[in-house]
């Protein structure tokens, strides 16, 4: 059995039985109409078992409500990396009176999938825009991404770029406000991995142990890159595990059963 299958079993197991459950979180009405709009039908798959776009629902409209002075937006799709295509589709924005925060949230996927390979476009220099020149530095930071094996930098690097170039064509919107872009992902945790044959929780835990060396090398690429190539004090890249931020909701009405969904 492959990885997704297995995993997803087991959480549909440990939901007895219930491939499609109960979102812990609700998100407004305007959280509503975004994911609604959101690339890969966010809306629709949010209430699977095994759905990173409902993790990502619950633990960030329960962080919202726990924060009155925050605010968050789920699946900004506000610039076109390039000179054309898609825009970049970023999980969650969070929104202080000093800071934002751009959020890539992961459940299950580094578990079964991997990086990306980056399209070609990244790859070309005459793709870039204007805006974000000069486009060589993002060549190179593209094609350093693609070394990786189970963390999607590839998919981090086209937020940055995207971050980056409405940084540059509506500075007003981020002034005297620090920026980050942060990678947060689900480490699977010990009550989850004891549900599993030896073989497999060896197996998961190297896949950890991957994630977290991997995690740890994105970091300081990117924050190099930005320091060294962008030279922008205002931005920064930083990773998180759910795991280790779970308090950061512990004043939520939804807390204990938040963690009990995720084994945190």
């Amino acid at each position: 059995m492959d990885a997704f299958k297995l995993l997803t079993n087991t959480l549909i197991e440990c939901n007895n039985g219930a491939f499609v459950i109960d979102l812990i979180s609700e998100p407004s009405k305007e959280q509503m109409q975004k994911l609604i709009e959101g690339s890969g039908n966010p809306e629709s798959e949010m209430r699977q078992v095994n759905s990173s776009a409902g993790l990502a629902v619950n633990f960030w409209r329960a962080y919202e409500l726990s924060h009155p002075e925050s605010r968050v937006e789920f699946e900004w799709k506000k610039q076109v990396p390039l000179k054309r295509g898609i825009p970049a589709n970023i999980d969650v924005v969070v929104r202080d009176s000093d800071k934002i925060s751009f959020i890539e949230s992961k459940f299950l996927e580094p578990f079964y999938s991997g990086n990306e390979t980056p399209r070609s476009s990244y790859l070309e220099a005459s793709k870039y825009s204007k805006t974000t020149e000069p486009a060589q530095r993002w060549v190179e930071l593209f094609t350093q991404a693609e070394s990786f094996q189970v963390y999607n930098v590839v998919q981090l690097c086209r937020h940055l770029l995207a971050i980056y170039k409405d940084m540059r064509k509506c500075p007003k919107d981020y002034e005297k406000r620090k920026v980050q872009l942060c990678s947060v992902t689900w480490k699977m945790p010990e009550p989850f991995l004891s549900l599993f044959t030896e073989e497999y929780q060896n197996a998961f835990n190297e896949k950890n142990r991957l994630i977290e060396a991997e995690a740890k090398e994105c970091k300081n690429i990117i924050n190099r890159f930005i320091s060294e190539q962008l030279q922008l004090e205002q931005l920064s890249f930083d990773i998180f595990t759910y795991n280790e931020i779970i308090d950061w909701v512990a004043n939520s009405e939804n807390y204990v059963k938040f963690k009990k969904q995720y084994f945190l």
